[in-house]
């Protein structure tokens, strides 16, 4: 197993930037909330059913869980935790989704090691603590709802943007953009196009919604359904070109 992941990296970006940690479990890796581990990914699996994310949910909640998404399935080795295979039309997607129902409030999602179980109180206050540090807090706050021009004129450094944490920051530096107003000079499909060559792994619909919420100031889960569907349309484009 890797020591850092691979082809799923992209998933810790859609994690609050403060509290979570990640750990080495059954060849894969565990990422927790504090102490409530909320998901498991597995890369390049060889085996059935240990290849795609895995989201534990207590078996009285189960069905209610399965409601929210029929997509997924008790794992059959574990069936304490809901499975998702990478290979599952719309993955990113579907994996985005979940996360952001799972980081709710007193939500069902998720639970903590039998060792290490909270009272009720705690996990609510947890709980709490995990929306209050929702994703994408790095940015400065006077860009918060201010206007992709104005955004434009004041930024000083990528990160500065909505979305883009160090990582991706370092991966646009990567690829030779340096600067916000190059970005928002290029446009997102010549940003992602530039970033694949380099980084061939981050050729996910995921990294392409950030990197247009960040152009236009807005989260990149408030996107609209139009421009999700134009986003995963041309991703599968220049995926399929790469190839060639």
């Amino acid at each position: 197993m890797a020591k850092e992941p691979q082809e799923l990296y992209w998933i810790e970006n859609l994690l609050p930037e403060e509290g979570f940690r990640r750990k080495a479990m059954f060849g894969g890796f565990a990422y927790y909330l504090d102490e409530k581990i909320i998901l498991i990914t597995f890369e390049s699996g060889t085996k059935t059913n240990w290849n795609g994310c895995m989201f534990p949910v207590e078996h009285e909640h189960q069905a209610e869980a399965l409601k929210q998404f029929p997509i997924l399935s008790p794992h059959p080795i574990l069936p304490k935790w809901l499975y998702l295979p990478i290979e599952t039309e719309g993955f990113e997607e579907w994996v985005s989704d979940i996360l952001r129902v799972a980081l709710r409030p007193h939500s069902l999602w998720g639970n903590y090691p039998k060792e290490k179980k909270k009272s009720a109180a705690g996990k609510a206050k947890k709980e709490k603590l995990v929306i209050d540090t929702k994703i994408d807090t790095r940015k400065p706050r006077m860009f918060s709802d201010a206007a992709p021009e104005e955004v434009l004129q004041k930024a000083k450094k990528i990160s500065d943007l909505k979305n883009v944490g160090p990582v991706l920051e370092g991966m646009l530096h990567d690829a030779g953009i340096k600067t916000p107003q190059q970005m928002f000079k290029l446009g997102w499909q010549k940003v992602m196009t530039k970033m694949v060559k380099v980084h061939p792994k981050s050729n996910h619909s995921m990294y392409a919604y950030a990197i247009i919420g960040a152009l236009e100031n807005k989260d990149f889960n408030a996107l609209t359904e139009q421009q999700r569907i134009d986003t995963r349309a041309f991703m599968k484009t220049l995926r399929n070109k790469l190839k060639d």
